[in-house]
């Protein structure tokens, strides 16, 4: 039986003045915008849209529609309330001229009550109509150009001319082993074009790898995915020895990379919440596919004669939102020797761990410094195991920039755990970074530019008065705080005092809702949700 034939023979009536008939009227309306956004949702599919098929069909048709796990960014767009006005008009179901007016003037009613509302209202208020450009988030670009060192040592030393060997002299002579030297200002000649927000993000470029994590049902086959993630953060080295900037107090960065597999995006966002002690905080999220990341990180590097030592201290939780899981992250150190004599290399040394209370599962590392009698194989081992309470599963050893071989205990099999070959390097993911002219002046790109410019020219000598010029003017900035009695703020974060944690002020935790969740996206720093009822969710 075809329900619109119904509905129309029974408004055949002149039942328009009755309340029974308006509801059939609005119950008319309803339907008919249904019927009209379901067709414009099976024509991309290459669907018949038609509005006579049975009752069945129809009640089939908009419920896939309303449970479609997937919409992009381009069609959310296109779903603009002219296009399914439009459509709307074409199909018309009505018969007598004079009953479609009354349709029409309500319709109007109805858009200046919501655009009225739509003006009030915050980002929580619904959205009628095309989304604005305020809602379409951040723009980002695709990074095209990225600098990989080579497998194994020969990227990892550097031969120091005799220049430098002498600003470097100069500056060591005013240091004492087990100096902090947080506080020293290095030459630029070791300083790699970047800061060091940015760097954190490397440990992203694989990122799709939490996504099949989080659809592990097995705590164990899910903490050996996290840790392949994890070792996938390590491969990408600069070319010879370099140190990132200091990030300025203040300063921000922000980067995603698209997931095609999933058509999702993981977002990235840091700050440098303190200059002194130097706090880096950061916050990672990919609802749609389950998993976010924070954490900060306070950098510290330590003095020791021939050798110095940059010390990450603190931690990153990762958790899985379908299952309220959290896996404790700690970091290795990098140690750099050579600095007086022989040659300059660095290594990353030290035991990290990756642990989940809730299933009693750990991941145990140990990064190993090169003998001092090794060879060139014995640079960059690592070896580690991974445990179910205080029973190991698994053992693993290798190298963090090679082939890494695990061996499960239980059936005696050895296998290779993780190996960044070239085919693993052609399927990272695109990382795309916030187009120049969107960036606010603390953005690490932006703040540096001048700097990075001059490194890349190979001036020394601009890119050491260019950073003078942020360093002096980061000191005026907090002597005049000082001078007012004024507490600098962090825009993202918020500091815990009962566990010395900072937490992005816009984390969003809840599980992915394919029912009413369409898209995440970044916007001035703040992570928010497009949801189906077209409305936009952001946490506070």
């Amino acid at each position: 039986m075809n329900i619109f034939a119904v509905i129309s023979d029974f408004l055949c009536l002149d039942r328009s003045c009755c309340s029974t008939g308006r509801c059939w009227l609005d119950a008319l309306e309803l339907a008919l915008r249904c019927s009209s956004l379901f067709r414009l949702s099976a024509s991309k599919q290459g669907k018949d849209g038609d509005l006579n098929c049975s009752s069945d069909s129809s009640h089939a048709g908009l419920y896939n529609l309303l449970h479609t796990a997937t919409i992009s960014d381009q069609e959310l767009f296109h779903f603009n309330e002219s296009a399914l006005e439009n459509h709307h008009v074409e199909n018309d179901a009505f018969s007598d001229k004079s009953e479609r007016d009354n349709i029409e003037e309500s319709e109007n009613e109805t858009q200046e009550n919501s655009r009225k509302t739509n003006e009030s209202e915050s980002d929580q208020s619904e959205i009628h109509g095309d989304v604005s450009q305020e809602r379409r988030g951040t723009t980002y670009m695709e990074q095209i150009y990225e600098e990989f060192g080579e497998t194994g040592e020969s990227s990892q030393t550097e031969t120091v001319s005799e220049e430098n060997k002498s600003l470097m002299w100069i500056l060591l002579k005013q240091l004492r082993p087990g100096m902090d030297l947080s506080r020293v200002v290095l030459p630029t000649f070791i300083l790699e074009p970047r800061s060091f927000l940015n760097k954190l993000s490397d440990y992203y470029y694989h990122a799709d790898l939490l996504s099949q994590a989080a659809l592990e049902e097995d705590p164990y086959s899910r903490i050996k995915q996290v840790l392949r993630w994890y070792l996938s953060g390590f491969y990408k080295k600069p070319k010879g020895i370099k140190k990132p900037y200091n990030p300025i107090l203040g300063e921000t960065f922000r980067c995603c990379w698209f997931h095609p597999q999933t058509n999702s995006h993981t977002f990235y966002i840091a700050e440098q919440v303190s200059h002194h002690p130097p706090v880096s905080a950061f916050h990672v999220s990919n609802r749609k596919d389950g998993f976010c990341i924070s954490g900060s990180i306070l950098a510290k590097s330590k003095f020791y004669g021939n050798s110095l030592s940059a010390l990450l201290d603190g931690k990153a939780k990762l958790t899985f939102l379908n299952r309220a899981e959290d896996y404790i992250i700690t970091m290795p150190y990098a140690h750099c020797k050579g600095i007086l004599y022989g040659t300059m290399t660095m290594e990353l040394g030290g035991k990290v761990t990756i642990e989940c209370e809730r299933s009693n599962h750990r991941a145990e590392l140990e990064f190993k410094l090169k003998p001092f009698f090794g060879g060139s194989t014995s640079i960059n081992q690592i070896s580690g195991k991974i445990k179910s309470g205080e029973e190991v599963l698994a053992s693993l050893d290798g190298h963090w920039d090679g082939e890494v071989y695990i061996n499960d205990l239980k059936n005696e099999n050895t296998e290779i755990f993780w190996n960044p070959t070239s085919e693993v390097r052609r399927q990272r993911l695109k990382r795309h970074i916030v187009l120049f002219e969107e960036q606010t002046d603390f953005e690490s790109e932006r703040l540096w530019q001048h700097v990075t410019s001059a490194i890349n020219k190979g001036d020394q000598h601009k890119a050491t008065q260019e950073k003078f010029v942020l360093e002096e003017e980061q000191r005026n900035a907090s002597r005049e705080r000082k001078e007012n009695g004024t507490e600098w703020k962090p825009l993202l974060f918020r500091h815990d005092a009962a566990t010395n944690e900072w937490h992005y002020k816009y984390e969003d935790l809840r599980p992915w809702d394919p029912l009413n969740d369409i898209a995440q996206f970044e916007k001035d720093g703040i992570l928010q949700t497009m949801e189906r009822h077209l409305s936009t969710r952001m946490s506070s």
